[in-house]
């Protein structure tokens, strides 16, 4: 039981489960590495899975350069949209960095569902977590300047800025690459 344990501690914030379900979700779960520049989901594919990304970085974009998300270690990867009404994806998803990504499966997801109350609730952490984050997103594209989403990424993910080219955080800034450079001038004279 001590493994289970230790186990739990290292991964169990990550899927969002209680110590007592954790073994139960590990059933369900496939650890997949992602190379650099591998898709998790392509423009035009059904997801089919819940990723949960253990280590490594990925970003969510449409076209090529309109970054919706990146994602760090620790954090859920999915289009919750395709999983839940099976329509083809208009967003892609792939590896910046090697990637270390535990998949759950829809089908297994709606097993769980039918289980117990208490994987009901796991899918409504999930669907809290994506519709948080969408807000916040959308708040911060509508309310506050260029400037201001770019100091509020420095703060909240310094990493990022040191992994992701420009190019790409301009793209998730909502902005172009010289605005970008513009900004970063401005809070270095600051």
């Amino acid at each position: 039981m001590k493994g289970i344990t230790e186990e739990y501690a290292t991964y169990g914030s990550l899927f969002l489960v209680d110590e007592e379900h954790y073994v139960e979700l590990c059933r369900y779960l496939n650890k997949v590495i992602f190379k650099k520049a591998d898709f998790f989901l392509r423009e035009g594919e059904c997801c089919e899975y819940l990723g949960f990304l253990k280590s490594g970085l990925m970003r969510s974009f449409y076209d090529k350069d309109i970054n919706v998300n990146f994602h760090l270690e620790n954090s859920l990867i999915t289009d919750y949209d395709s999983i839940l009404f099976g329509v083809k994806s208009r967003i892609s998803i792939k590896a910046i960095e090697d990637s270390e990504v535990f998949l759950l499966h829809k089908d297994h997801l709606q097993n769980l569902y039918d289980k117990d109350v208490y994987w009901q609730e796991f899918g409504r952490r999930i669907a809290e977590a994506v519709y948080l984050h969408a807000k916040r997103r959308i708040e911060g594209l509508l309310c506050i300047s260029p400037e201001q989403r770019y100091h509020q990424l420095l703060l909240e993910n310094p990493k990022i800025l040191q992994l992701i080219p420009q190019k790409h955080i301009a793209g998730y800034l909502g902005i172009q690459p010289q605005s970008l450079s513009r900004i970063r001038k401005r809070l270095l004279n600051r």
